[in-house]
């Protein structure tokens, strides 16, 4: 359960800044080393692979239909404005009220976080070496995708108001141009005791700046 604590930390140095292929490897890559030394010893020796597998839910999107929900959530489908009220946090309590399509439609990366870090606990108590090396970079880039503020809007790409080509930039010139000006000294890894409370709080931040992000491209 650990490691999903370390990419929170991780990613909260990286926040409201959207990721694509290349900083989604390098954001993987330093979560490792924020890791604890009962952990670090594997992680190190691994420390490619986890890197390398970061882009791979992305690679996935082409070819497994049901991936792309997984990576973002249109919060202003349910609500305008942040703090969240209205949608239920709690994957059962949203069905409810929504149904699995609607959900589905808009979007389930909070839910799956949770998912796949119950998968990574149950593939670590049955020391099944590749599937932790698998699921860590998954649940790097799954937590790396909350963080970014078009990935909680239906104005994703810019369609809707005539700034097509907006995620790109966000998610991949960006990064690249500007990491030389990036903090990577995070310090070490905490335990968070609510991880969907964690993760609920990401979104929230993530989608506050989502005009944030529209006006300045826009400016």
């Amino acid at each position: 359960m650990r490691i999903l604590f370390t990419f929170f930390i991780l990613i909260y140095c990286f926040s409201s800044s959207p990721w694509g292929f290349f900083a989604h490897k390098e954001i993987n890559y330093h979560a490792c080393f924020t890791l604890p030394p009962e952990m670090f010893g594997f992680y190190k020796t691994n420390v490619d692979v986890i890197r390398e597998l970061a882009v791979r839910p992305d690679q996935r999107r082409y070819v497994v239909e049901e991936e792309s929900p997984r990576h973002y959530i249109d919060i202003d489908f349910y609500e305008s404005k942040v703090p969240l009220d209205t949608l239920p946090f709690y994957w059962d309590s949203a069905m409810f009220l929504y149904g699995e399509k609607v959900l589905i439609d808009h979007g389930i990366v909070p839910w799956h976080i949770l998912k796949v870090k119950y998968w990574l606990t149950q593939a670590m108590r049955n020391h099944d070496y590749s599937q932790i090396l698998e699921l860590s970079a998954d649940l790097g880039h799954y937590i790396a995708d909350a963080y970014v503020p078009l990935h909680t809007t239906k104005n994703y790409n810019g369609q809707l108001t005539n700034q097509h080509g907006i995620h790109g930039l966000w998610e991949s010139r960006l990064p690249e141009v500007f990491l030389s000006d990036y903090d990577f000294f995070l310090g070490n890894a905490k335990y968070i005791h609510k991880p969907l409370l964690s993760i609920w709080m990401a979104l929230e931040e993530s989608f506050s700046a989502h005009d944030t992000v529209l006006n300045l491209e826009r400016e």
